[in-house]
């Protein structure tokens, strides 16, 4: 009897010392919050090689959905990649923690062209670290643009704001970004107007003008890359990023069709995703070690060459795809980041104001 008694407590240590040890192993996990497809292939392979902390991504599907479970707390993420302006609001809600400089290894890396973007936001500045970003602007089928109009004004919003001009493009296909904050920006800054200007002359303005090209869009969409290179759109007001996610699809599908990008010359908006660690995060420190691996000029090379996105760190540029490196509307130099829109958190009201024009435009009948 007390062999075996001591064959159970020997049994019974070495399971407790199992479960130690399992519990903390689990610990040394990372709970990140991020948009689909927004890391390089190997990112997180690497990373966990690296420092042996695991990582669980989970996929944001809207920042709505991102906002709603900050403001709620108890996420249970370590690190969220909130867009500017939703950094903004969460970090003035009390929803992130600001962060230790001190523990941060490439903050001097950071583009200046950005530094000097980030100083707009008062609250998150403190919290967030520039992840990717990009401009709006106009994506287009440089072949069938040319076909239609020659001498088309490529790098100006005249192209897309002139009825006249878009009726020449309707029949192969114009899209509109479905973002009535970014496009109403653009629009108001068009005409002279402030771009995120919720005025009621202010909005009839911008809705005048979208009204009369309202016949000739063909979608609203925020991802247009595959009627881009299916040939069901030619022209589109979206994302930098388009250009070279179409470019290369139709690469890899043989198609021998250019697509080229334009920041407008009358000025347009730029946006940036950050990273975030929530005020109740369980492990800032993994996302502390997180933030600086991606960090790295190598990592952030290739994580803009996957996703077809500028990344913040400038000594990353070199190793970029000459594609987006050696077009001067993808990565900017300071004269043309100092012409940029950057993003604004506008009160609800205001909010609600601009999302009822949009509406009012996109479900009004096409004439």
């Amino acid at each position: 009897m007390k062999v075996t008694y001591k064959r159970l407590l020997c049994s019974l240590g070495l399971a407790l010392s199992a479960a130690v040890s399992s519990a903390q192993a689990e610990e040394k996990v990372l709970k990140l919050y991020n948009w689909a497809d927004y890391f390089a292939e190997d990112t997180l392979s690497r990373f966990t090689a690296e420092t042996g902390i695991k990582v669980i991504y989970d996929v944001m599907d809207g920042s709505e959905t991102l906002e709603a479970k900050m403001m709620t707390g108890g996420s249970g993420y370590d690190l969220i990649f909130p867009g500017d302006t939703v950094g903004e609001r969460l970090m003035r809600a009390g929803s992130l923690q600001p962060l230790d400089r001190s523990r941060l290894t490439a903050l001097e890396d950071i583009e200046p062209g950005l530094q000097k973007l980030r100083t707009h936001y008062l609250y998150s500045s403190k919290a967030t670290i520039p992840y990717t970003w990009g401009t709006i602007g106009v994506t287009y089928n440089a072949e069938q643009i040319n076909k239609r109009m020659p001498d088309a004004p490529v790098n100006s919003l005249d192209m897309l704001f002139k009825p006249e001009l878009a009726a020449r493009f309707a029949d192969c296909g114009i899209s509109m970004i479905d973002s009535p904050d970014e496009v109403l920006a653009v629009v108001l800054n068009y005409l002279g107007r402030e771009p995120r200007s919720a005025k009621p002359e202010d909005l009839a303005a911008a809705s005048e003008l979208l009204r009369k090209l309202r016949p000739y869009i063909r979608k609203f969409q925020s991802q247009p890359v595959t009627d881009l290179v299916n040939g069901n759109l030619c022209l589109s007001l979206g994302y930098s990023g388009d250009m070279t996610q179409a470019q290369r699809a139709a690469d890899a599908a043989g198609k021998k069709t250019t697509f080229q990008y334009h920041i407008p010359r009358e000025g347009t908006t730029v946006w940036m995703d950050t990273m975030a660690i929530p005020v109740d995060a369980q492990h800032p420190e993994y996302a502390y070690a997180f933030i600086n691996f991606v960090m790295r000029p190598e990592n952030m090379a290739a994580i803009s060459n996957f996703t077809g996105y500028p990344t913040s760190n400038a000594k990353a540029r070199p190793s970029v795809d000459p594609m987006m490196r050696n077009n001067p509307d993808i990565y900017l130099d300071p004269a043309t980041f100092e012409k940029l829109i950057p993003g604004k958190d506008i009160s609800q009201a205001d909010m609600r104001a601009r999302m009822r024009a949009w509406t009012k435009f996109k479900t009004d009948p096409v004439n």
